[in-house]
């Protein structure tokens, strides 16, 4: 039976907290282990299939490569999740009791530190940040909901925009990692590079430039074409028509390639509705969001390019520092597609391009396994979350929890939580689980009686 105990404990059985669906701690871990390789096959699978065709690698690394790296992926996630009900069920049974960091935190500290250590070498960065930001925007959210501080207005767009000021600084000077600054020739062209930088970037510039060369077969397009070609340049200016082509081309390039990304995922996700829904496509290719991230994406770069010509023709010289004025208000066409997962990635990414150039300079010194820390910490704290206060995650992550879980994650008794947390089961006041009442005595007039 259980009994509510002290506010920094819960006393009750794994089975009336955690695996509600099952008495057994065995084929709870059993049964998690399984649905979660399930989804990390589907989702690792499609995920490196895409990536090496965008990519476009050679069969040899689809011969060779490309089970392994999927298998080593699958093994990471699924470790993930069934180590953190395993351990969950273990400190339950050494302790005696849920105590408020033993109840996920502890569980899903060890189970990610286990499970990042057979991810790649080459992910283990990607997952920590990405991580980091979940945990960092749970805070955020954490934090409002007890009152502790009020909303920023476009947060989001602020960070974003101190961000890419920096960012662009960096690359007006050439002082970036070499994906880090490809990344943005891509996104704002390598015109404002300095000149011992610039190099042709082939992969790049044939995706980027096949709209604009689709639009020049139109004529009407072909007669504006030439008349931007046609407009002033400055003398400092190192792109090779006028200053309003070259703002307008970055536009249309980066506006065309985030509708047609934005609007192929939303393709996708009508594809399993078009059978019963033609229109669906329709609808699909309309969304809004497409011509949002377009819109940002166009806006970013023509804000950038823009402010640099504007600067020179305005201080007849150049300057890296212009960049970072240009990246500042570039940033601010976030208003147009509102993101705070971009944002905090972006913010994060900076702060690791930081941190090495702080190493490089005897700075700061050099943390051997720092993503395996940050990894394991990050994962830890949403995990705990996700138990105590699944109100509080990202719509989207807890979305992503209950799908790698087969719903599991949703099946917690939270009412047995309140004395650690009062609004545990915010998220869903009303549930109860179907239990067995072989193995437990509990019932929802008990715990409403005893608290």
């Amino acid at each position: 039976m259980a009994v509510l105990g002290k506010p920094n404990y819960v006393t009750c059985t794994c089975y009336e907290l955690g695996h509600t669906w099952t008495p057994s701690c065995f084929h709870a871990s059993a049964d998690v282990a399984f649905i979660v390789f399930k989804q990390a096959l589907k989702i690792y699978g499609t995920l490196y299939t895409v990536a090496g065709i965008l990519k476009k690698k050679d069969l040899k690394y689809f011969k060779e490569k490309i089970l392994k790296e999927i298998a080593q992926s699958v093994a990471f996630l699924t470790t993930n999740g069934t180590f953190f009900i395993s351990f969950f069920c273990i400190w339950r049974k050494l302790l005696g009791h849920f105590y408020y960091p033993t109840t996920a935190f502890i569980p899903a500290a060890l189970a990610s530190l286990t499970a990042i250590l057979l991810e790649r070498k080459s992910r283990r960065g990607l997952l920590a940040i990405y991580m980091a930001n979940v945990a960092t925007e749970t805070a955020y959210r954490m934090m409002l909901s007890r009152g502790w501080m009020k909303p920023v207005k476009h947060g989001e767009v602020l960070l974003f925009s101190i961000a890419s000021a920096i960012y662009l600084f960096f690359f007006r000077k050439g002082h970036l990692p070499d994906q880090t600054k490809s990344a943005l020739s891509f996104l704002v062209g390598k015109e404002e590079l300095p000149i011992t930088e610039r190099r042709e970037e082939p992969n790049h510039r044939h995706h980027s430039n096949k709209l604009l060369n689709r639009l020049k077969q139109n004529q009407t397009f072909q007669i504006i074409n030439k008349w931007l070609q046609t407009t002033p340049k400055h003398s400092l200016c190192q792109h090779s028509y006028g200053c309003a082509h070259y703002v307008v081309q970055g536009f249309v390039k980066m506006f065309g390639l985030g509708f047609l990304v934005q609007g192929g995922v939303k393709l996708l996700g009508a594809l399993p509705r078009i059978y019963k829904n033609p229109g669906a496509v329709l609808h699909a290719l309309k969304h809004r969001d497409n011509f949002r991230l377009g819109a940002f994406l166009g806006c970013f770069s023509a804000i950038f390019k823009s402010v640099n010509c504007l600067l020179r023709w305005m201080c007849n010289k150049d300057s890296e520092i212009y960049g970072l004025l240009a990246g500042f208000l570039a940033g601010w066409s976030m208003l147009w597609y509102k993101s705070s997962t971009i944002a905090l990635y972006t913010a994060y990414k900076l702060a690791e391009v930081l941190y090495f150039k702080g190493i490089s300079r005897g700075l700061f010194p050099y943390i051997r396994c720092a993503d395996i820390i940050i990894y394991s910490i990050s994962t830890a704290f949403v995990f705990h979350v996700a138990v105590l206060e699944p109100h509080n995650l990202r719509p989207a992550y807890w979305t992503f929890l209950l799908r790698v879980t087969g719903n599991r994650f949703s099946l917690m008794n939270r009412k047995l939580l309140e004395p650690l947390y009062k609004d545990a089961a915010k998220i869903a006041p009303d549930f109860w689980p179907d239990y067995d009442m072989r193995y437990t005595n509990l019932t929802r007039d008990t715990v409403l009686h005893k608290s």
